[in-house]
């Protein structure tokens, strides 16, 4: 059976949800709306300039979005994915055009199309290529089915894409007090304090390890299946966190980040308490996971900085001021994930007669 036959809304479900994340990183802070001058022109008629790095950011920016356009549906795929591009992009353009903080551009508006396109047209490739359609349907067919399955399924995909952030957990630099010296000599930050930011980030960084991997195990039909589903995940969100070190962070705070104590600290008891975790029953891991998930929401009343762009952006190499951008995204969706993810738990323990033995979610 090929991928076009199952009937799954995982790529509209992640279009949605990408294209509020479009929404956000478009508009954000939402302030100071105005008209313009009569005398201004519509900024598709206005005068635009090229800018190559702001092009390249826009392409990009839009083609995960043509993508899981271009799987939503068996044909049409690039026609599909260039539509609904453009019109996302018009969109936004136009709001930006009435934000004076922002700027709306011909060329932005162009590259995001282009993006959307280029997407719809991998997409498409996709599609024509057999063998790794039908192993993308075997791999879905490991996880829940139905919408339930599926928007589980887009959570993580989105939590995944947020540790593209290196100042927010897992795995954050944000409150090691020696990388903050080094970006910022003038850190007058009191070494107790210093001392119970690392050792709160530890604990909630183990809580967050222990409640996503709980998260990715109870999305599996089959429980042999948890354990490598959940060690597979986190051990991605490492490896992306350490991709975007190398490529997004200044020299001074790389070269301290790899040796953090607090990061292996973190690894090491967040694994042992998803151990734990692992030998309860499913409808008790239900409640587990929940609790630790929405536990995190306190998380900023411990740490303010959480709540704070400005640490990171510090920390970030002086090449990549567009991505202040994308850190305020990812802060957004580090808040608030865990309450998506617990009304997702709701919705799974509640179906009747799931987390019996032999039984199994089903729409």
């Amino acid at each position: 059976m090929s991928v076009d036959n199952h009937r799954s809304h995982l790529p509209l479900t992640l279009a949605l949800l990408y294209a509020l994340c479009i929404l956000y990183a478009s508009l954000y802070p939402f302030i100071r709306w105005e008209l313009p001058l009569p005398e201004t022109p519509f900024w598709l008629f206005a005068p635009a300039r090229f800018y190559r790095a702001d092009f390249v950011v826009n392409f990009f920016a839009y083609l995960p979005f043509g993508f899981f356009i271009g799987l939503a549906g068996r044909r049409y795929r690039l026609w599909r994915a260039l539509l609904c591009g453009a019109l996302l992009s018009l969109t936004m353009e136009s709001c930006q055009w009435l934000m004076p903080p922002r700027s709306a551009d011909l060329y932005d508006f162009f590259a995001n199309a282009a993006g959307a396109a280029v997407g719809g047209v991998v997409a498409w490739g996709l599609a024509m290529l057999s063998p790794l359609r039908d192993a993308l349907y075997r791999w879905r067919r490991l996880f829940l089915s139905g919408w339930l399955g599926d928007f589980g399924l887009a959570l993580l995909v989105f939590w995944l894409a947020a540790q593209a952030n290196p100042g927010i957990p897992l795995f954050s630099i944000v409150f090691d007090p020696t990388v903050l010296a080094a970006v910022r000599p003038d850190n007058t930050v009191p070494f107790a304090d210093a001392r119970w930011s690392m050792m709160a980030e530890i604990v909630i960084g183990a809580f967050q390890i222990s409640g996503i991997g709980l998260f990715a195990a109870l999305l599996v039909r089959d429980r042999r299946h948890a354990v490598l589903t959940a060690m597979a995940l986190i051990l991605a969100a490492f490896l992306l966190k350490n991709a975007a070190i190398w490529l997004t962070l200044s020299d001074a705070a790389r070269v301290h980040y790899l040796g953090r104590t607090a990061t292996w600290l973190a690894l090491a008891l967040g694994f042992f308490l998803l151990y734990v975790f692992f030998t309860l029953s499913r409808p008790k891991a239900v409640t587990v996971c929940a609790v630790i998930l929405l536990s995190s929401l306190l998380a900023p009343l411990l740490l303010p900085d959480l709540l704070s762009a400005r640490t990171p952006s510090l920390l970030f190499n002086d090449r990549y001021a567009q991505l202040l951008h994308f850190d305020g995204l990812t802060r957004t969706i580090l808040l608030g994930w865990p309450l998506a993810a617990g009304i997702w738990l709701f919705f799974l323990a509640g179906r009747p007669r799931w987390g019996e033995q032999g039984s199994e979610v089903r729409d």
